[in-house]
């Protein structure tokens, strides 16, 4: 089964906290590490990971940390996965099997990416839509 990895799930709870920051105030990670119970080590690396594909920012010093380098409603969830896995589905083009699997793959392709194109300032309405179908 294909799956997110935990780095991944943790860079998407980061993002999210830093999100939640009122007027982008700067986040240490210790506060980020406390607000979502990754290990700091842990955080520092995958913080690390965004701030070198640009969606966060840090600023050093006694009053420094992170926010989100642009605002939450411009930022894709699949935008942080893919920092963090890579692509998320990518099935080897013709594969020489049939027009059909090949029209397949590419449909799940579509489907797996439409699934994560969430912005994450919608994250809260995403889950609230969810939670109440249930």
């Amino acid at each position: 089964m294909v799956g997110i990895s935990t780095k991944g799930v943790y860079a998407i709870a980061a993002m999210y906290t830093l999100s939640n920051s009122p007027n982008g105030k700067l986040m240490q990670i210790k506060e980020i590490a406390a607000m979502t119970q990754i290990s700091h080590g842990y955080l520092e690396q995958i913080l690390s990971s965004l701030k070198k594909s640009s969606l966060v920012v840090s600023i050093r010093g006694v009053n420094g940390g992170y926010k989100l380098s642009r605002d939450a409603s411009d930022i894709i969830v699949l935008e942080i996965i893919e920092v963090m896995e890579g692509k998320l589905f990518v099935p080897s083009q013709n594969s020489g099997a049939s027009v059909v699997l090949d029209s397949f793959w590419l449909d799940m392709q579509e489907k797996v990416q439409d699934a994560f194109n969430v912005k994450l300032s919608n994250l809260d309405k995403s889950y609230q839509s969810y939670f109440y179908e249930i």
